[in-house]
């Protein structure tokens, strides 16, 4: 499962690159200088350990197809797998040890999440940013060898760090990416921090005046440590398969279904869309208006109207020309969000009304690459190569594949010259 984590979120990194977010990130790490110690992917270049961390924690998580970790309510891989490059790299560590890393961040990510839902959220905090910051603290104590006491004095360090606001949800700015990013760069730096003598409180976590307690009104501070060792967060970790927030991608995968099965070659024969969905949905994911792309990647009335429009599930990023796109923007007021609490948090019921008062309806509860229902390593390898068609030659997605598929017999250092590689022969169209 870390293999096939991995590798999608490497796929979501190459995408990013491309993209504006990324460059925005890149041209920050530039002003600021460092020593060149690991590899930043947007422009493919060098830069310190933590603002490689950062700058490929905001690419990353910039793609709207990255993991998710239902429970907690966080994106682990956009905080995680770029502390395995950057502090992989640097340190050329081993494959295997890159897994363990790995396992270690997602499990700080998941566990600690359990313990403060749904109440950290309500409250208004962005488990990314948060919960992410103690995850890549963790993967970098991992990875610089540290002992129970330096790991647990990370995540001291971590918790005066965690932060991230749940605001842009209503307009879609760009500090959810941010929040990734941030989170990379924090872990890697309590560890730093750690390694040169500063200290942290082993009580960060559970004390009186600690996260749980700050951030939550209501915690289970026990699910942080039940079944530790039996049951891996990574396991719990869910793949989108297609574009899409993950309270819109049922909705999504549903209405092409709909689409597929009617043969629907025109889409003005619809007139109106029904979604049932959870109320958290209903009232999170239903701007008619979004500005930015962020906000059409969080919006359930754009999704639809993208499927409605392209008659599939968009497998790529979304561009600014499909954000104004009068076709898209035709369907927006016609998609209602209906309120069922009988409806699973991320599933959901769709109605097609056409013209002359037929209706034709698909439900998905349980979506494809849910954490019950994975993507298999191939269908992994297949959204892939989707995603990184545009930039890479096919050659060079094979390579990063392979090398991932084989990472217990090298390093961190060679995977980072194999994606460096792949960006340049695909002509560094970033």
């Amino acid at each position: 499962m870390a293999k096939r984590l991995l590798l999608d979120g490497l796929g979501c990194l190459l995408a990013g690159t491309a993209g504006a977010p990324g460059r925005s990130a890149a041209a920050m790490a530039r002003l600021l200088g460092g020593e060149p110690q690991a590899t930043i992917f947007t422009g493919n270049t060098r830069g310190s350990v933590r603002d490689a961390a950062f700058v490929n924690g905001v690419t990353l998580y910039s793609v709207g197809l990255n993991d998710i970790h239902k429970p907690a309510g966080a994106h682990p891989g956009g905080c995680v797998i770029p502390v395995l490059l950057a502090v992989g790299e640097w340190r050329r560590t081993r494959g295997d040890v890159l897994l363990a890393a790995m396992a270690a961040g997602y499990e700080a990510i998941g566990r600690i999440g359990r313990a403060i839902m749904p109440g950290h959220r309500e409250r208004g905090f962005h488990p990314t940013g948060t919960c992410g910051t103690f995850g890549a603290a963790a993967a970098a104590g991992r990875l610089l060898g540290f002992s129970a006491e330096e790991i647990a004095c990370a995540l001291g360090i971590a918790g005066s760090q965690a932060a991230g606001l749940y605001e842009f949800h209503h307009d879609g700015t760009l500090t959810m990416i941010f929040h990734a990013g941030r989170a990379a760069q924090n872990g890697v730096e309590a560890a730093l921090l750690t390694q040169a003598g500063l200290t942290g409180p082993a009580t960060v976590l559970e004390g009186t005046r600690g996260f749980f307690h700050a951030t939550a009104n209501a915690i289970d501070a026990e699910a942080a440590f039940r079944d530790l060792g039996q049951h891996y967060e990574l396991d719990a970790t869910s793949f989108r398969p297609y574009f899409g927030c993950s309270s819109t991608i049922a909705a999504s995968g549903a209405t092409a279904q709909i689409i597929k099965r009617a043969g629907l070659n025109r889409p003005d024969e619809i007139e109106e869309v029904m979604v049932l969905c959870h109320p958290v949905v209903a009232h999170d994911n239903a701007d008619a208006d979004p500005r930015t792309l962020l906000g059409a990647r969080l919006s359930l009335p754009f999704n639809l109207a993208l499927v409605l429009v392209h008659g599939d599930v968009l497998t790529g990023d979304l561009e600014e020309k499909e954000l104004w796109d009068p076709r898209i923007r035709h369907f927006l007021p016609r998609v209602q969000l209906v309120a069922d609490a009988a409806i699973p948090r991320f599933g959901a019921k769709v109605v097609l009304r056409f013209r002359g008062g037929r209706s034709e309806e698909a439900a998905i509860l349980t979506p494809r690459g849910d954490a019950t229902n994975p993507l298999s390593w191939e269908d992994v390898v297949e959204k892939f190569h989707r995603l990184t068609g545009p930039l890479l030659r096919e050659i060079d997605r094979r390579k990063v594949a392979e090398t991932v598929a084989d990472i217990e017999s090298t390093d961190a250092a060679a995977l980072a010259s194999v994606l460096r590689d792949a960006i340049t022969s695909g002509g560094g169209r970033q």
